[in-house]
């Protein structure tokens, strides 16, 4: 009875009185980049994956050209299958290759870039202020869907978004 005891006493559980303590434990491990390096980079000729980790109700209000949308929620589970990319036309990212993420203002973001380093992905960034940073520092370079748009109303619009 005891030593049952001693091996579950000896658990790593750590539990969190909110999810900002969450992010903050998270980005000991995951690198930002800013909005200008993304942009950078979407100009030049490196090959990369960008990621909108947002539900993709929140994608149809505002997004990066180029982004794929896997909410959060789905990223472990899509990430490494490759009926997934081959649906969406693209090629499934390898363990090495450049993945930069991203959510509305960046806590998501960077609990998804500690799960896909979790994952054994090794070139992950999250992006610094997320979406609303980008739609501030680049007004003209994003991309709405209008159809969706001109579908919701205008309290239904602020709403959208989260973290």
């Amino acid at each position: 009875m005891v030593l049952t005891f001693l091996i579950s006493g000896c658990g790593s559980e750590t539990y969190y009185e909110n999810p900002d303590e969450m992010v903050s434990e998270a980005l000991e491990v995951v690198d930002m980049i800013g909005v200008e390096e993304l942009h950078k980079l979407m100009i030049g000729e490196e090959y990369y994956t960008l990621i909108d980790v947002r539900q993709k109700s929140e994608h149809y209000h505002g997004y990066i050209p180029g982004s794929l949308v896997i909410p959060r929620g789905s990223l472990e589970f899509v990430i490494g299958n490759e009926a997934f990319w081959e649906e969406e036309g693209l090629y499934m990212p390898l363990k090495d290759e450049k993945i930069v993420v991203y959510c509305r203002k960046g806590s998501r973001g960077i609990l998804a870039a500690q799960t896909l380093k979790q994952l054994g992905y090794k070139d992950v960034y999250a992006l610094d202020g997320g979406w609303k940073k980008w739609e501030v520092t680049y007004p003209d370079i994003f991309e709405k869907n209008l159809e969706m748009l001109q579908g919701g109303t205008e309290e239904h619009k602020e709403d959208i978004g989260g973290c």
